[in-house]
């Protein structure tokens, strides 16, 4: 076999194995990728990402991405396989952990991308073809063996009757004594499947769940057909749960530190493909969470597959859970871990993710400090920290006490649920109290962050956000609406602020100093709620969907163009979710820039029909036709065009929005004239008369 290399930076390909063709391509998304990573740095990915608007963009490049692996406690001592690296979303991490990483990549041109984005790391080589031409000459053993995405995809890759079960075999052989196989892969009764979102390999509703109809090629499991594999290839298996998913995880639980009700909220996702919803999936999670059912339906597992069980040392960490706090600006992005030591002993650690982080964390430190002297006298308590520091003494983290009990939130959802409502007001009013009487300090002193110990004691357990001089009333309020949030209507609202002896007309003031705080806290990062709500997939209910509603995936989605004075530009486009009823009914109450003469308004990306109901301004220009107060547009670009009265600050419109395939509109639409102007009274009826066809149902008296 001929030696063929390349050389990018400091990254080695190896191209020995390399047919001479990529096995499978993206085509013009990854020469986008490549000259992303050749010319940009990657602290510029995430404004990148927001402005592409692309889910391959975002896939690829996101680094949330790597928090599939930066807990765990690879060693600067050992060796990495990651087969499959892809475009090197997962490699960056691994080697920053690891004295050597050696990729195995299908893809030269995804080898390319991974290596110019990685060509500053010296401890990297990848190796491009096919696993199973390569594996038969890899030489070293290795500590860790990364399948990220790949497991599933044995069946096109490994040509045996058996291919999943083939694949750890041959890894195995490859592992050093004490080395784990890290598998990343969907669960196929994960519980979007079962609330509608489509199989991520081939973009079939259900598809795993049936057994896969239509393919040989793909295939994932359930936690039970993963054990079962894993017990055939004689390897025993340690389960993670990544959540949302293994792609872009934001939470990491284990099998010790599984999730308690109210963790999972952040379920609509659906970047790459439409789907629909056809339940509430936190209250679904919730209800499997209490019943000892989560693993079952986990979106996605992380398995870590070992030949033998674990060599315990004491100087090896173990992560029981791992938080991402990734939607914030770099000054603030940190990483929460439960972890054990060899004594089984528990503790919590924060790293920072960003070197601008490291600043906060120290801040959080003297924080600590500072909460610690305030309430040195008080019968609440302050959870333990200290700083962490490298055998260089190099900062590394800060270490907090991990404290058993229960939640302060909890306590008060059990008392609503065994229907103690007065206890429930009475614990609020001694909350209230305290923080009026000791002025904390600690914005962040909400329900969920006081933990109440087998003694009774409350103990503080997040002091994260401090603000010397922090109004207490402010404090009150933080604690009152996060738990509203995160609990619904248990307690009525003005039953909560009547306990807390809270002032309601302060309310506007203190949901603004909150959006200050989140604004702060987000800095410039693109946070991934704001880019579903730009270029999402989008979804429709199960209510939605038995209305017939056809194409319009995101029926409340709407452009906003502002002309003011220049013409109509992407510049000055702004997409705005509307409020939208089960009978497809859209409301909107856009605020509008200083200046904007007319405003256009684009209802969807599809030929459609749209019956204005309310708008500020009465008179609207239209490229549809229409008939009363109903156009109906056949083109892939609907406009409704509205002339401002000066000084308009706000526009309120509401329309019910439907489909209509673009032929039939053709066909109608011959019968009434197109409008460039819709006369006063929202759209008035043509002043002349047209001819319609009838249609009825049921017989009607004259």
């Amino acid at each position: 076999m001929e030696k063929r290399s390349e050389t990018i930076g400091k990254v080695n390909l190896d191209l020995s194995y390399y047919s001479g063709s990529d096995g499978y391509s993206e085509g013009a998304v990854e020469d986008e990728l490549l000259t992303i990573v050749q010319n940009e740095p990657e602290e510029s990915f995430n404004d990148i990402i927001a402005r592409r608007h692309t889910w391959n963009v975002l896939y690829h490049l996101s680094d949330m991405r790597g928090n599939i692996a930066d807990f765990l406690p690879v060693q600067k001592t050992q060796k990495v396989l990651e087969i499959g690296a892809g475009c090197g979303a997962v490699t960056g991490v691994l080697s920053d952990k690891a004295e050597h990483v050696t990729c195995i990549e299908l893809s030269y041109r995804r080898s390319l991308i991974n290596a110019y984005r990685n060509r500053n790391r010296d401890n990297i080589d990848i190796i491009v073809g096919n696993f199973e031409d390569i594996e038969p000459d890899l030489k070293d053993e290795y500590d860790y063996i990364f399948l990220i995405g790949v497991l599933e995809y044995s069946g096109e890759y490994i040509h045996s009757s058996e291919p999943y079960l083939d694949m750890l075999s041959r890894l195995t052989g490859h592992l050093a004594q004490g080395g784990e196989i890290v598998a990343g892969i969907e669960n196929k009764y994960g519980m979007k499947y079962i609330a509608g979102c489509t199989e991520d390999h081939t973009g079939v509703f259900y598809d795993g769940i049936e057994g896969y109809r239509d393919t040989e090629k793909v295939r994932t499991f359930s936690k039970k057909g993963i054990e079962a594999l894993a017990k055939k290839a004689g390897l025993r298996t340690e389960f993670y749960y990544p959540y949302p998913d293994y792609k872009l995880p934001s939470v990491v639980f284990s099998d010790e530190r599984l999730p308690h009700p109210g963790e999972m909220t952040d379920n609509i996702r659906n970047f790459d493909a439409p789907r629909f919803v056809a339940f509430d999936e936190a209250r679904a999670f919730d209800e499997a969470i209490r019943e000892g059912a989560f693993p079952t339906v986990s979106n996605s597992f992380l398995v870590l597959l070992s030949k033998e069980d674990r060599i315990e040392s004491f100087d090896v960490k173990r992560t029981l859970y791992s938080r991402h706090s990734d939607e914030r600006d770099d000054r603030y992005r940190i990483r929460t871990d439960i972890q054990e030591d060899g004594y089984h002993k528990k503790y919590v650690m924060k790293y920072p993710k960003t070197p601008a982080a490291k600043s906060h964390l120290l801040g959080m430190y003297d924080s600590y400090l500072k909460l610690s002297e305030k309430l040195k006298n008080s019968s609440v308590k302050v959870n333990r920290a200290r700083l962490v520091n490298d055998r260089n003494g190099d900062f590394v983290g800060v270490q907090f006490e991990y404290l058993e009990g229960k939640t302060l939130d909890d306590i008060l959802t059990g008392y609503m649920r065994e229907g103690r409502k007065d206890a429930a007001l009475k614990v609020i009013g001694q909350f209230a109290a305290f923080v009026r009487a000791k002025r904390p300090a600690d914005l962040d002193l909400i329900f969920s962050n006081i933990m109440i110990t087998a003694d009774g004691a409350w103990n503080i357990t997040d002091y994260e956000w401090m603000e010397e001089g922090a109004d207490p009333e402010f404090i009150i309020y933080r604690a009152l609406r996060y738990f509203r949030d995160d609990n619904g209507e248990v307690i009525p609202e003005d039953e909560l602020y009547a306990a807390a002896k809270t002032d309601t007309a302060r309310k506007a003031e203190f949901e603004k100093k909150e959006d200050e705080l989140q604004l702060k806290i987000a800095g410039s990062h693109v946070s991934l709620r704001s880019m579903y709500s730009i270029f999402g997939r989008g979804y429709v209910t199960l209510a939605q969907a038995l209305h017939g509603y056809g194409e319009l995936l995101r029926p409340g989605h709407a452009k906003f163009y502002y002309d003011t004075g220049k013409g109509y530009t992407e510049q000055e486009m702004t997409y705005y979710d509307g409020r939208v009823s089960d009978d497809m009914r859209v409301c909107f109450d856009v605020p509008l820039p200083e200046g904007v003469k007319q405003l256009r308004v684009d209802p969807a990306e599809t030929s459609c029909m749209v019956r204005l109901t309310d708008a500020t301004v009465k008179e609207a220009m239209t490229n549809g036709h229409v008939c009363d107060k109903t156009v109906f547009f056949d083109t892939e670009d609907p406009q409704l065009i509205f002339d401002l009265p000066a000084g308009c600050r706000e526009f309120h419109l509401e329309y019910v929005i439907g489909t209509m395939d673009k032929e039939m509109i053709a066909d109608i639409g011959g019968r009434f004239t197109r409008y460039e102007t819709a006369p006063k009274g929202l759209l008035k009826k043509p002043t002349e008369k047209k001819a319609y066809d009838k249609v009825s149902l049921l017989d009607r008296a004259e």
